[in-house]
């Protein structure tokens, strides 16, 4: 019987990725967007599009999750895949900015799992992974406030994770690398209104990095979407693994993950003799 997927975010990269190796396996699949005119190639291609804005009131993105469960009695998989890039240093955005990024890569992924949760209960099963990215081990120079996005993501997930994991419901973090997606231009990239000179020296050169490195990234994002896709449905190579916590994607994630862990021990290590004094003593 086949599979029912709701997908967000995609107009592009690794949304729309996702819902084409979704539906290659013959599940039904239900990809959104904010503009849902930017689903046009994936409607042609069977995939059933819906207008989607996960910054919505809660009553309007329930009421997208109940039309979904009405055509198709469940959804079986959620893929939270929307969200973009604030770029800029710490204190150069602005409350409004950091409050806008937060409520798409954040509390919007809370809205949309809270409208799709109950159904998943009621049923004893489902699948909910949250795209978070290497970006939520590591805070980084010209990303920091991209950087808490995801780090917020994995605290959340991963205690969700725990909370329905007796119900029956598996959840998992998608930590992608740098993936030849179009996410570090366009639309899914903004920067902060204000410049602070002072920082310029420091971040100048990460946002050059970040334009050199646009379209050039190491990730091929069709390969990242279908182990993806067989990870969340345990088929292929992944049939008779279970899901990690936190699911890295790409050679370059596997490297920057291992040494930030590595980097952590030692630091732990180094200052362990001096935090170990601090308990009371009964």
């Amino acid at each position: 019987m086949p599979r029912t997927w709701l997908i967000t975010g995609c107009s592009g990269g690794f949304g729309k990725e996702i819902s084409k190796a979704a539906l290659a396996l013959g599940d039904n699949v239900v990809a959104t967007s904010r503009n849902e005119s930017k689903l046009a190639d994936l409607a042609e291609s069977g995939v059933h599009t819906v207008s989607l804005d996960v910054n919505a009131p809660q009553k309007d993105i329930n009421a997208v999750v109940a039309e979904v469960i009405s055509k198709y009695g469940s959804i079986d998989v959620l893929v939270n895949n929307a969200g973009y890039i604030l770029e800029g240093g710490v204190e150069e955005a602005s409350d409004e900015e950091a409050r806008a990024h937060f409520d798409t890569n954040v509390f919007g992924q809370l809205a949309v799992a809270r409208a799709v949760l109950p159904y998943m209960r009621a049923k004893k099963s489902g699948t909910i992974a949250n795209m978070g990215s290497i970006a939520g081990w590591r805070g980084g120079i010209n990303c920091g406030l991209y950087c808490s996005t995801k780090f917020a993501l994995a605290g959340i997930t991963e205690a969700l994770k725990k909370e329905v994991q007796p119900l029956g419901i598996s959840v998992v973090l998608i930590e992608p690398g740098y993936f030849r997606t179009d996410f570090l231009s366009g639309g899914h990239k903004v920067t902060p209104k204000k410049t602070i000179e002072d920082l310029v020296p420091v971040i100048k050169p990460l946002k050059d990095m970040f334009s050199m490195y646009d379209h050039k990234q190491p990730g091929d994002p069709v390969k990242g979407a279908q182990l993806i896709v067989e990870a969340l449905t345990g088929t292929g190579r992944c049939a008779g693994r279970q899901l990690p916590d936190r699911l890295a994607i790409g050679s370059d994630a596997v490297a920057m993950i291992s040494g930030v862990l590595e980097h952590k021990k030692k630091e732990l290590d180094d200052w362990k003799d001096l935090a170990v004094t601090t308990d009371i003593s009964d």
